[in-house]
C-alpha cells in the first residue's frame, strides 16, 4: 500500500471519528452539566512575552575538524548538494535545503575549512564552512519560516528520470552508525541505496553498476538505485517490483 493511500485512509478515519462525536444525543437523554465560561479575555492577566530565540551559530573561530581543497560537490538524488569531497578524500555533508547558497559560496578548487562533528574517520558533518580563499563562511540553519512547506516525497519523486551509471567504486559513503547506504564511482557518479539492501561486497576499486531513479546534470549523476550489480548485464532489482 503506497504512502498516498495510506494518508488517504488517515483522513478518511479522523473525518469518520469526527462524524461519530458530532452525532446528536438521543431524545430524552440527560444533558451533561454545563461548564463555566472563561472570564473575559480583558479580565485575563496579560501573558508574558518571551522573546524568539536564535538558532546556536557556529564560532568560525573554533578548532576545525577539516581542512583541504575541494575535489567536487556531492549532491543527492534530487539535484540538491548535500556535501563536499576534499582532495584527502574526506566527505563532508550538510543540510540539502542550503544547497542554492552552498553552490554559491563553494568551487571546486576553493581551500574550506570545515567546523563541525566527525563521525567517522573520512566523514564529517559541518556545522559551519569556512572558504578560506574570501573568508565568506556558510553555516548550518534551519529553513527560513515561512518559505514553504517542502513537497511529501512520492512527489518529488515525479521529477526524478531514469539513471544507469557503471564503473569502479571510489568512495564507500556511509551512514550515523557506520551502515554502508551508497557509493561514489570513478567518474564521480553517486548511487545511494538502503543499507539493508547490499547483495555484494563494495570496496575501492571494485566494480559497481547500478539503475535507478535520480538526476543528471553539469555536477554529475546521482541516483536512488532499484537494481545493483558488478555491471550492468548482471544488474538484480533490490525491490520486487523493481522491474
Amino acid at each position: 500500500m503506497s504512502r498516498f493511500t495510506l494518508s488517504v485512509l488517515a483522513i478518511a478515519t479522523c473525518l469518520a471519528t469526527s462524524a461519530v462525536y458530532a452525532v446528536p444525543p438521543p431524545s430524552g437523554a440527560v444533558p451533561p452539566p454545563s461548564r463555566a465560561l472563561p472570564p473575559p479575555s480583558s479580565a485575563l492577566p496579560p501573558p508574558s512575552v518571551i522573546p524568539p530565540t536564535a538558532p546556536p551559530v557556529a564560532d568560525p573561530a573554533a578548532p576545525s575538524i577539516a581542512e583541504g581543497k575541494v575535489q567536487r560537490l556531492l549532491m543527492n538524488p534530487y539535484g540538491e548538494v548535500d556535501g563536499l569531497r576534499l582532495a584527502d578524500g574526506t566527505l563532508v555533508q550538510f543540510p540539502p535545503h542550503l544547497s542554492e547558497s552552498l553552490v554559491a559560496a563553494i568551487k571546486p578548487g576553493d581551500t574550506v575549512r570545515i567546523i563541525g562533528r566527525g563521525p567517522a574517520p573520512r566523514g564529517v558533518r559541518a556545522d559551519a564552512i569556512v572558504n578560506t580563499s574570501n573568508g565568506q563562511t556558510l553555516y548550518d540553519q534551519p529553513p527560513v519560516p515561512g518559505a514553504g512547506r517542502p513537497l511529501p516525497p512520492h512527489l518529488r519523486a515525479q521529477a526524478l528520470h531514469p539513471q544507469q551509471v557503471e564503473g569502479q567504486v571510489d568512495a564507500v559513503l556511509t551512514g550515523p552508525r557506520g551502515e554502508t547506504n551508497g557509493v561514489i564511482l570513478a567518474d564521480g557518479s553517486i548511487v545511494r541505496f538502503p543499507p539493508d539492501s547490499l547483495r555484494l561486497p563494495v570496496q575501492p576499486g571494485a566494480p559497481f553498476a547500478a539503475e535507478g531513479l535520480g538526476t543528471r546534470n553539469a555536477l554529475g549523476t546521482s541516483l536512488e538505485a532499484v537494481s545493483l550489480g558488478t555491471s550492468l548485464s548482471s544488474l538484480q532489482p533490490l525491490y520486487d517490483r523493481a522491474r
